[in-house]
């Protein structure tokens, strides 16, 4: 073949360009169609990137890192900038990612009447709130938020308490955990529920030692006879979203999107440009439209919304008496929780995710509920054979006890895990008094098992069960300290660079957002966090005390402290 002299030069010109651009750093960037360049300088930056730990200059543009790494060589890289803004020393960390929350569901607490032990440490004050609550729409007294366990006179607001408040008008004080609630006599009778009423699978009406309904609902199963949760609205999902911008979150979830209704309200939100987080949802396998939906969950997704979850429950609340432990609970009459289904149903449940394409999330959290989701789920890996999708990760839910066999048991499977690390601090004394004894809530959240059989852990605050608080659930991980000062299975602490890890990176890869954020790397996002300390840096005893200054998620700024303060 010929080539036509024509053809020489400009066939030359395109080898050399394409030579030069195979030669170019991953960072280097074409100043020409940079617009809106904001320059970082003098930070205490922590990539989270194991090729690049550490830097104090980054370049963002379009949402997304343009160059990191010093000053100087940033600015040769970028060339120009129209911002530049000097952090004089103060840290910046990837945006926190929340990897178990209830972003929309949770919002309610804004409109209900708030009893949780955060905010009212007794049972009296607890009382003192509801006893003035107003009516709602439908004509209920409703509150959220109480806890046993946690009130300082160690019980609830029990039937004979709401019974005097409200002898004629229907109460429901919803639980802490989320997975119960307290209802009086008029509430119960509304449901058709009396002394001879039968438990629910996975759940049960507590009786006091005469035999009495004392108006305790223990488990979602329980709970939801008598009555569901209010709808929260897209206003409300805002305000929540704020919230979690405030602690550093950058990206969090909705793993209770529990019909369409829902669905909608979280398309709505996050249809805005300004709204505060990214979320990851994931879909009610037991919601009454989910044949209906699930064809078209991905049509509600939007550019801050992405559902690749389907959620399903195979126990409920460890503090609640309704968690399936192989052992049982520590104190027998603490609870008698089981599986709430049984195996061949869990397996069915989790096949028919794989065969349609989504991940599965599964709340598991006795020991004996994590058998299921891994029987579930190798059940479902082997039964698909060539037709299993290996990208598919499955998540473990709380996972509050687990074995070392267990662990190892996911990391074959490819399944992730996201523990509810709080409980060691709010419910440490708990569970080792009650619910699991001294010798298995060693276990509790067993983080550095995780950690040595590379699950990817990572940790949660489940709210409304507990508040977000990246940094207290850090600190947590690393001390392994309860509310009263006890340690907790020292063995299972971790180090501030996998607590971090937990809250970035790791959070990252079980939503599969690894390639676009976890990290602080060219063209990522630049979703981060500014604190006033570095927790790697600083003391262990200290990392709870850090303060975020700045949260910023793709570029726009979602929360300022001097802001705030102004």
């Amino acid at each position: 073949m010929t080539i036509n002299k024509y053809y020489i030069l400009p066939l030359l010109l395109f080898c050399l360009a394409f030579v030069a651009a195979c030669n170019k750093q991953p960072n280097e960037i074409n100043n020409t169609k940079l617009t809106d360049v904001t320059l970082i300088v003098n930070a205490d930056i922590v990539t989270m990137n194991a090729h690049q730990p550490t830097a104090n200059a980054m370049a963002i543009s379009d949402e997304k890192i343009i160059a990191i790494g010093s000053e100087a060589e940033v600015l040769q890289l970028i060339g120009d900038y129209s911002q530049r803004q000097d952090l004089k020393g103060t840290t910046i960390v990837p945006g926190f990612i929340e990897t178990h929350d209830h972003l929309y569901m949770s919002s309610t607490i804004s409109i209900l009447t708030d009893v949780s032990p955060f905010s009212t440490p007794t049972l009296a004050q607890a009382i003192e709130k509801i006893k003035h609550t107003k009516p709602d729409n439908e004509g209920w007294i409703i509150a959220f938020g109480a806890d046993q366990t946690l009130y300082s006179e160690k019980k609830g607001p029990t039937r004979d308490i709401l019974d005097e408040l409200f002898p004629k008008t229907p109460v429901m004080v919803f639980h802490l955990s989320g997975h119960g609630g307290f209802a009086n006599s008029i509430a119960l009778a509304s449901a058709g529920i009396d002394e001879n009423t039968p438990n629910p699978a996975g759940g049960f009406y507590e009786k006091d030692e005469n035999g009495q309904l004392t108006g305790f609902l223990s488990g979602q199963p329980a709970l939801f006879t008598v009555k569901g949760y209010p709808n929260p609205s897209p206003d409300t999902a805002v305000t929540a979203a704020l919230m979690r911008a405030k602690k550093g979150v950058t990206t969090s979830s909705e793993l209770g999107i529990m019909n369409e209704i829902v669905l909608k309200g979280l398309q709505e939100a996050t249809s805005s440009a300004s709204f505060p987080v990214r979320v990851v949802g994931g879909y009610f396998s037991t919601a009454p439209d989910f044949e209906v939906v699930v064809p078209k969950l991905k049509s509600y997704e939007t550019k801050f919304l992405k559902i690749p979850f389907i959620k399903t429950w195979t126990d409920g609340s460890l503090q609640g008496g309704t968690a399936y432990l192989t052992e049982g609970y520590h104190a027998h009459d603490f609870g008698d929780g089981g599986a709430q289904g049984s195996q061949d149903f869990f397996n069915k449940q989790v096949v028919d995710m794989y065969e349609r394409g989504y991940w599965p999330a599964i709340h598991a959290n006795g020991n004996g509920a994590v058998d299921v989701a891994l029987n579930a789920i190798e059940y479902a890996q082997t039964t698909l054979a060539d037709k299993f999708d290996p990208s598919i990760r499955p998540q473990i839910i709380h996972a509050q006890m687990t074995t070392e066999d267990q662990i190892k048991r996911m990391a074959a499977l490819n399944a992730s895990l996201t523990f509810f690390t709080t409980h060691v601090y709010y419910w440490g004394d708990l569970h080792y008094e009650k619910t699991l004894g001294p010798k298995r809530s060693e276990r509790l959240s067993a983080m550095a098992d995780a950690f040595n059989y590379g699950v990817h852990p990572s940790m949660h605050n489940d709210p409304p069960v507990s508040p977000i608080d990246p940094l207290l659930n850090m600190w947590i991980a690393v001390k392994r300290t309860s509310k009263n000062g006890r340690i907790l299975g020292k063995e299972q602490a971790i180090s501030p660079q996998q607590a971090l890890a937990s809250y970035t990176i790791n959070a990252a890869y079980q939503f599969g957002m690894e390639k676009e954020s976890g990290s602080l790397e060219v063209g990522k996002l630049a979703d981060y966090v500014v604190l006033d300390k570095n927790p790697l840096k600083v003391p262990p005893d200290e990392i709870r005390n850090i303060t975020v200054l700045t949260t910023v998620r793709g570029g726009l700024t979602t929360y300022s402290a001097e802001y705030e303060l102004n």
